[in-house]
């Protein structure tokens, strides 16, 4: 728990970090793999229990994956890139 507590909570306490970007941050990577991981748990749950695995779970993977692969990290280039624009306009 630890270090999913840091990365998901330490860069709120970047001054940098504006709240509509933390936020935007939790709903775009936090929410889908929360509810990847509740549904992940309850899939084992139901095939532990004789049941059969259902192909929506593959369907999740599938899209949610796509979220870490490219949505997590273009929104982190877009705040990297706005901090080095924030910089260059305080300098001039």
């Amino acid at each position: 728990p630890l270090p999913e507590f840091v990365k998901n909570v330490g860069p709120s306490l970047v001054k940098t970090l504006k709240t509509r970007y933390q936020l935007l941050a939790i709903l775009a990577h936090g929410l889908p793999f929360t509810i990847l991981w509740s549904f992940m748990g309850a899939e084992t749950a139901a095939v532990a229990r004789g049941g059969e695995a259902s192909v929506l779970l593959k369907r999740l993977v599938a899209i949610i994956s796509s979220v870490g692969l490219f949505v997590s990290p273009t929104l982190f280039g877009m705040w990297l890139k706005g901090l080095g624009d924030d910089t260059k306009s305080e300098s001039q």
